[in-house]
């Protein structure tokens, strides 16, 4: 693979695996860094075969690599308090703001990551629950179980109004 070819992939999978990175970690810079060293590791690997979508294999790399920051070392160190929520709401955020509902954005942004994970991948980028199995390696009664457990937890969290959103299959 040229440059150019990397380039072109890119221009075409970066903002989704920002935004991606972005819901797992919560932290603009360190989604930026893992995203780039997935794509550098894309670039100086070949194990990438036509067999699938490579969206959703970049896709995959990218999500493991933000399993492995969040059980890191370094990352349990880190005491996070909710002034990213205010940041967010402060500086409207772009990858927020891009959301339909802010309010339910950072709703789900407050969800354990099993949950959350679930969520956005169904509802943002509209995978089906045998899809979002097999991308996080999971049973597809494994999937339904924390959808119902996350629909539950943003029942809480969220008014009336938004709920409707989230409702709707």
């Amino acid at each position: 693979m040229d440059s150019g070819e990397l380039e072109e992939i890119i221009d075409e999978h970066g903002a989704h695996l920002l935004k991606m990175a972005y819901f797992y970690l919560r932290d603009r810079e360190m989604a930026k860094d893992i995203v780039q060293d997935v794509f550098f590791s894309f670039y100086d690997s070949s194990n990438y075969e036509e067999q699938g979508k490579l969206r959703a294999y970049l896709t995959r790399l990218t999500v493991n690599r933000c399993k492995d920051h969040l059980r890191s070392w370094s990352f349990r160190n880190l005491l996070f308090s909710n002034e990213w929520i205010e940041t967010i709401q402060k500086q409207q955020d772009p990858l927020i703001l891009n959301e339909e509902k802010t309010d339910i954005a950072i709703a789900i942004m407050k969800l354990p990551i099993k949950y959350r994970e679930i969520i956005i991948f169904y509802y943002y980028e509209e995978y089906k629950i045998r899809e979002i199995a097999t991308l996080l390696g999971l049973s597809e009664n494994t999937v339904k179980a924390r959808m119902v457990k996350a629909r539950k937890l943003l029942k809480i969290d969220l008014q009336a109004d938004y709920w409707e959103v989230l409702s709707i299959e």
